[in-house]
């Protein structure tokens, strides 16, 4: 080796060295990009401190200049918290106006460059601000409008589509904790407002705070109270910061709110709220709030503002009963009688010594007849104790929640302030009004917390909680048992049938499920197609194993979804935890383990996790660490399955075959690493390669002399679900030199029916490329996507080919995919053709192309290039 050569050797291995170190930074930074952004979304905080915090985070992680939360309504996008933007800048108030061809990229994850073109162009609200790379993910991708989470760099590298797959990974949970979080403090805002209001004794101060605190609990820029004087509207209170419009001149839905009914408009540049205080089933007052548009206002809708008018009402019955206390006893009956809350008197031994008609009218309980009764007669025995702990601090001024019995024998909640009667001797007078509504709100949002909005399990939460309960009592009998249930092809369900289908679907399994098992079991959704069972009181894995057997067995039936039947299993995975020693963590990550190892087995079985099972998890684990890294390391090579016209041998194509050797565990079956790929979105950019390095041997075989022939080229259903997918794909095909007319993708059935490709698939289609529709018959299909999709050739399953000669069923299946083939002017190539009596049956239907061992096994690319430029490019089956 001359010196020349050595250095060039010297030099190659160093850059080689160079990009494997890259690789690696890379890999780390991703890895720890996603550990602080989970880590910061886990904090307890809130909603605002919560935003503060991850628009840091993210601005440190991703190297951005300016990070954002931003309100898109078009025509306009109001920035509502960032970090980068000076607190002055206009975006936060009048905010951006947002063109037509800018909303609809906003509308979905994207990212862009400034003076890209198409889906990569730059939305005109963020040239504003000098950006040239942007990346964003709107917050709720099923609205027209909302929230949006931007990334900007004026400078620098453009954000790369690893970024763009970290930030979407990471947004549900920050969705979902940014939820929970505003739930909570509207929650404590209307509990807090409640005491706040009672405290005001006089008319004035009390209408002052009620008009702060809707405007807090609503976010606007200006709120009123609006009271009735001689049947016309008058401002009495005021906050915000215009303090120069009066409501009372002009109050758009007041004609709603004087028949008792909340609502939300928009009128000119602001969105605005109202909602009636009513008292005696008639408004006495208007809540009235409005914002600037196209800022939302914040809450839980007009059902908190309703709790919140109640308490408005309450509040203004107590300010005038305490002012008539002071005058006299015959001031205060006659008011008592006057309002519609529960006023009554309790003497020291428990007993009604007054009440006032109100009981009548909310209770149906006739004021006469309850002087004299004790208290403690009409509250709930559950509620008994903290009633009468109450009266006895009555000095406090605290309030109590308890249910009472009315007259027609429900129960109804009240909640009671409490304060001694002045001069009475231990008298405690009880200023009490009904708050079924708004523990009924309570309880929603409460089981919104813990519940799954579609089918009304527990969610993750809940169960996680109920799992960790169980283990830890100390009184349980047995241990506690977890099935973990994953529905197998339900995806090719929602894509076929659409989401509303999959939904439905969703329910009836939750349904099935929930009579399949015990009185005691705990049934939650964690998601997706994903239900988790848990089992307190099991023996052994054998209990386990039957109730997860019992629970499969329950979905053998046929689902019916729009008149159509549909079939479909579950991968289980079963584990026993011992009460006081497992955790729930562990139970939940072994359950989720043996589920994968069912899976792994094939459809619809149940694996329980012991000794065995630990060790494929483990094994399992470490095989898909091995996979992230085997692109760079170069452990991928293809093979390529000559595809022959079955009279003559000749080949017409090559299907590309992706090959993984391991350096210690050798060859990896792809039904083995391809589900990891798809799982861990490596199968990305190792479908990229494998496009990539087919182009590339089909242009080499071209330049060798070789005949003119097609490379077939798998899609994973993962990488049609990726933004660009189009643009990608052609820009490798085109920068190969090969005719796209010579490239032929093939999809599978579920994963290539989808309406949300058809624009990629009629994009490729147009610039040349081939579809083939793989699998043909093994999943769920419809005839109308053949006529709608693209599609050139249809694979016949190699299931049936392998009985084309000696079944029925399997000859009558192949004729049945000619015909549709024939029909609609599509080639027909059938898989696995492996005896000379099923070519012959083939040919003997019409079939004339075919691939399988008994043509050819997969060859090496030299090996390919052999045959090709051989005497005759055809093959001589053995």
């Amino acid at each position: 080796m001359s010196g020349d050569e050595e250095i060039e050797l010297v030099a190659s291995l160093r850059r080689q060295l160079g990009e494997a170190a890259t690789a690696v930074r890379d890999a780390y930074r991703d890895t720890t990009r996603l550990i602080r952004l989970l880590a910061a979304v886990s904090q307890p905080s809130s909603p605002e401190e919560l935003t503060d915090r991850m628009l840091q985070v993210l601005s440190d992680v991703f190297a951005a200049d300016v990070t954002m939360l931003a309100h898109v309504a078009p025509p306009r996008m109001v920035v509502r918290q960032s970090c980068g933007l000076p607190e002055d800048d206009p975006a936060h108030s009048a905010g951006w106006v947002v063109p037509a061809e800018s909303a609809g990229p906003l509308g979905g994850a994207g990212l862009a460059t400034l003076g890209g073109t198409g889906a990569e162009a730059m939305p005109a609200p963020f040239v504003a601000i000098g950006t040239r790379f942007a990346l964003w993910i709107p917050l709720d991708p099923d609205t027209e409008t909302g929230d949006v989470l931007v990334l900007c760099r004026r400078a620098g590298a453009e954000f790369s589509q690893l970024d763009l797959q970290v930030l979407v990974s990471v947004t549900p949970r920050l969705r979902l904790a940014l939820r929970e979080r505003e739930q909570s403090a509207v929650m404590a805002r209307l509990a807090q407002s409640g005491h706040r209001l009672a405290r005001h004794l006089e008319l004035a101060p009390l209408l002052d705070e009620a008009a702060a605190l809707l405007r807090e609990l609503t976010g606007a820029d200006d709120a009123w109270v609006v009271t009735v004087r001689d049947g016309r509207a008058v401002r009495r209170a005021h906050s915000g910061i215009d303090g120069t419009l009066d409501p009372a001149d002009h109050l758009p839905g007041w004609e709603v709110a004087w028949q008792g009914e909340p609502y939300v408009l928009v009128e000119g540049d602001r969105r605005l709220v109202g909602v009636p205080v009513m008292r005696d089933g008639e408004p006495c007052a208007l809540l009235y709030a409005t914002r600037a548009l196209p800022r939302p206002l914040t809450g839980d809708g007009v059902e908190i503002l309703a709790v919140f008018a109640n308490y408005v009402a309450a509040a203004i019955a107590n300010a005038e009963l305490y002012r008539a206390l002071g005058q006299s006893e015959s001031s205060l009956r006659l008011i008592t009688d006057s309002i519609s809350d529960l006023v009554a008197m309790v003497d020291p031994d428990g007993r009604f010594a007054y009440a006032s008609p109100s009981h009548g009218r909310e209770l149906a309980r006739e004021p006469e007849r309850l002087v004299g009764r004790r208290v403690a007669d009409f509250v709930h025995p559950d509620d008994q104790d903290r009633l009468e702990t109450a009266l006895k601090g009555a000095a406090s001024g605290d309030k109590v929640e308890y249910r009472l019995r009315t007259g027609s024998g429900r129960w109804t909640w009240v909640e009671s302030a409490l304060r001694p009667a002045p001069s009475a001797g231990g008298t405690v007078v009880l200023s009490s009004r009904v708050i079924d509504d708004r523990k009924r709100l309570e309880d929603e949002l409460r089981l919104r917390a813990t519940h799954d909005a579609l089918t009304g399990l527990a969610n993750r939460t809940l169960v996680a909680q109920r799992l960790a309960e169980a283990l830890a009592d100390p009184a349980g009998e047995d241990d506690v048992g977890l099935l973990f249930c994953d529905l197998d092809r339900f995806k090719a369900v929602n894509d076929r049938l659409g989401h509303e289908a999959g939904d439905d679907l969703l329910k009836q399994v939750a349904a099935r499920l929930r009579h399949s098992l015990r009185p005691g079991d705990l049934l939650g959704r964690f998601g997706g197609d994903e239900f988790v069972v848990v089992l307190d009181g099991v023996r052994d894995l054998s209990d386990v194993a039957q109730i997860g057997r019992r629970v499969s067995r329950s979905l053998d039936d046929t689902f019916r979804l729009h008149d159509e039947p549909v079939r479909i299993s579950a991968s289980v995975g079963g584990v026993l935890g011992v009460r006081r020693r497992t955790t729930a963590s562990a139970m939940l990550r072994d359950a989720d383990a043996a589920m994968y190892a069912a899976k792994d087995r094939g459809l619809g079985l149940i694996e329980v996790f012991d000794d065995d099972a630990s060790s494929r998890s483990l094994d399992r684990l470490g095989l898909r660490s091995d996979l992230l890294g085997a692109l760079e390391r170069e452990q991928f090579a293809l093979n390529f399955q000559p595809i022959c016209d079955l009279r003559s041998g000749q080949v017409v194509a090559f299907e590309a075959l992706l090959r993984w050797t391991h350096p210690q565990r050798g060859p990896v079956p792809p039904d083995v690493f391809i589900p990891l790929a798809e799982e861990t979105g490596a199968i990305v950019p190792i479908g990229h390669w494998v496009l990539e390095q087919a182009c590339r041997e089909l242009a080499r075989w071209g330049l060798h002399g070789g005949p003119r022939v097609r490379v077939n080229v798998n899609l994973s259903p993962v990488q049609l679900q990726q933004p660009n997918l189009a643009r990608g794909l052609l820009d490798i095909v085109r920068q190969s030199g090969v005719d796209p007319g010579d490239v032929c993708l093939e999809v599978t059935e579920h994963s290539y029916l989808r309406e949300d490709v058809t624009e990629s698939a009629a994009v490729l289609r147009s610039a040349g490329l081939h579809f083939a529709l793989d699998d043909f018959g093994t999943s769920y299909s419809s005839l109308n996507y053949l006529k709608w999709f693209p599609i050139d050739h249809l694979k016949v399953d190699r299931s049936f080919v392998g009985g084309v000669a000696a079944s029925d069923t399997d000859r009558g299946i192949v004729r049945a995919v000619l015909a549709i083939a024939e029909s609609l002017r599509l080639g027909v190539i059938a898989e696995g053709v492996e005896t000379e009596e099923q070519r012959a049956a083939l040919l003997d239907l019409g079939c004339v192309w075919g691939q399988g061992n008994l043509l050819s096994t997969p060859l090496t690319p030299d090996a390919a290039l052999d045959l090709l430029t051989g005497a005759r490019h055809s093959v001589t089956a053995t």
